[in-house]
């Protein structure tokens, strides 16, 4: 089965990269969805293709700045990389943050196709799609136990970000234009947000 998120328009070339790949398998499996060719947002969710929204021009800018601040500041031999990087957050469960951070000590669970854990992930909010990030994936993260999920909203023009404890995000806190949002687990991470949103 395949689902269609939020209102992305469906290329030929996906369209075509559906029925190559379907033609070979008689269902959706995680081997299946790593044959894709990986050139559009397609996450696997027991079973299920679920096709998501193209980013915005304003979208990408975001995931940029986040991607290059992070990377600025993250220890020698980490990882960070941006969407479509999967990372497995379930049994028969893989998504595509935006913007995942893996520390040295887990980079050994990056396997071609996805990794096997994050520290951090990073999600930018799709007028289409807000609930995906907001529910769907807040319990998904909590329960791959991903110690800090930020959620960066461009329409309320604000950052929060969510921290593990018993298995359970809780808001570390939630920043503003004017305010620096922290990480919790990198503290020499940080980030102006109206920097952030400038132009965007």
């Amino acid at each position: 089965m395949t689902t269609i998120l939020g209102t992305p328009q469906v290329s030929q070339t996906l369209l075509e990269d559906l029925d190559r790949v379907g033609r070979k398998y008689d269902r959706w499996t995680p081997e299946a969805y790593f044959e894709l060719d990986g050139s559009y947002l397609v996450e696997y969710c027991r079973g299920n293709l679920e096709i998501l929204p193209m980013p915005t021009m304003s979208h990408q800018r975001l995931a940029s700045r986040l991607h290059i601040a992070l990377h600025k500041v993250a220890p020698p031999g980490s990882e960070v990389l941006f969407a479509g990087a999967r990372i497995k957050v379930g049994d028969d469960l893989y998504r595509e943050p935006d913007v995942l951070y893996i520390p040295k000590r887990w980079t050994s669970l990056i396997r071609e196709q996805y990794a096997e854990r994050a520290a951090l992930v990073m999600e930018i909010l799709s007028e289409s799609n807000r609930d995906h990030d907001l529910d769907t994936k807040r319990r998904e993260y909590a329960a791959a136990a991903i110690p800090e999920y930020w959620i960066v909203d461009p329409e309320g023009r604000r950052i929060t970000i969510l921290t593990l404890k018993s298995r359970r995000y809780v808001v570390h806190g939630t920043f503003s234009a004017g305010d620096p949002a922290t990480s919790a687990i990198l503290p020499a991470f940080s980030i102006d947000v109206s920097e952030l949103f400038e132009g965007v």
